[in-house]
C-alpha cells in the first residue's frame, strides 16, 4: 500500500509543482456535467468528447481493478506581456505533452507501480480529477483553479491499481468554488459569450477562440471576436482573480 506522503515527496522530486491522490470511485454528474454539456451539442466538432463517455467519468473502466488516481501539477505561469504574437500563455512554453509525460512515467517507475500514465490524449478529465484530488476547484471558466498558481498549470495523472493509506479531501476547496459561483469575472472577460452565465460551469465550444484557433482549421466565424490570439485565448484566465494573484518565482 503506498502513503500519499511518499507519492507526494517523490512528485516533488520528479519535478512537479504539487500532487493528491484521489480514490478510483466514478465522478458523479454534479462534478462532471459532461452528459449535460454533450446533450446541448456544446462540444461542437470535438466528435472524440462522445466516446467512452462512460470512461471519462469512471477510471476503472479505463484500468480494470484501479484503487487510486494520482494527479499531479506543472505550474507554467502566466502570459508574457512582451509577447506580441497573439500565443496564449500554454503556447509560450515548450509543449507540455513532451515535458509532461515523461515525468509521469519517471514517477511511476520512482514509486514501483504498474499503472495508466494519462496526459491529456486519454479518456479521463484531467481537471475534474486534479480537484477530486484535492489539488483546486473548478471555475465558472471550466478551468482548474489552484490556490497557488491560479489557472496557469497543467495536468497529468497515473491511474494505478495500487491503494492509498490516505486519499485526499477534496472538499477542502468547496469556499473558494462557491466564490467563484458568485464571481463571474470570466464569463463577463469572454467578447464572445462562451461560457454559461449559470451554474454549472460549462462552456459552449461554438464560441470559444481557443477552440478555432486549436483545434478547428476551419475559417474563423465572422463574428468571432479573437482579440488578436492566433493560437489559443487567455483572457478568461486573465479575468480570474486567482491568476491575477498568482505567486510565481521570478
Amino acid at each position: 500500500m503506498l502513503r500519499s506522503a511518499d507519492i507526494k515527496q517523490a512528485a516533488l522530486e520528479v519535478g512537479f509543482d504539487d500532487c493528491g491522490v484521489a480514490r478510483a470511485d466514478a465522478l458523479t454528474d454534479e462534478e462532471y456535467p459532461l452528459r449535460q454539456w454533450l446533450a446541448r451539442g456544446w462540444h461542437a466538432g470535438l466528435g472524440y468528447m462522445e466516446r467512452n463517455v462512460e470512461k471519462r467519468m469512471d477510471p476503472r473502466l479505463l484500468v480494470p481493478g484501479a484503487h487510486s488516481v494520482i494527479c499531479v501539477v506543472s505550474a507554467y505561469g502566466p502570459p508574457d506581456p512582451g509577447r506580441t504574437d497573439g500565443m496564449a500563455a500554454y503556447a509560450q512554453r515548450r509543449e507540455y505533452h513532451e515535458v509532461i509525460k515523461p515525468m509521469l512515467q519517471e514517477l511511476r517507475t520512482r514509486l514501483g507501480i504498474d499503472g495508466k500514465v494519462c496526459c491529456d490524449t486519454v479518456p479521463i478529465s484531467d481537471k475534474h480529477w486534479a480537484a477530486r484530488a484535492g489539488l483546486g476547484w473548478i471555475g465558472r471558466h471550466t478551468l482548474l483553479v489552484t490556490p497557488r498558481w491560479g489557472t496557469w498549470v497543467n495536468l497529468g495523472e497515473i491511474v494505478t491499481t495500487e491503494e492509498c493509506s490516505e486519499y485526499s479531501d477534496y472538499s477542502e476547496y468547496s469556499e473558494y468554488s462557491d466564490y467563484c459561483a458568485k464571481c463571474g469575472k470570466c464569463v463577463e472577460a469572454c467578447p464572445n459569450h462562451a461560457l454559461a452565465p449559470e451554474e454549472p460551469p460549462m462552456m459552449d465550444v461554438r464560441r470559444c477562440t481557443a477552440y478555432y484557433t486549436t483545434h478547428n482549421p476551419r475559417p474563423l466565424p465572422p463574428d468571432l471576436d479573437t482579440r488578436g490570439y492566433t493560437l489559443g485565448c487567455d483572457l478568461c484566465q486573465l479575468a480570474c482573480p486567482f491568476s491575477q494573484a498568482a505567486r510565481f518565482a521570478r
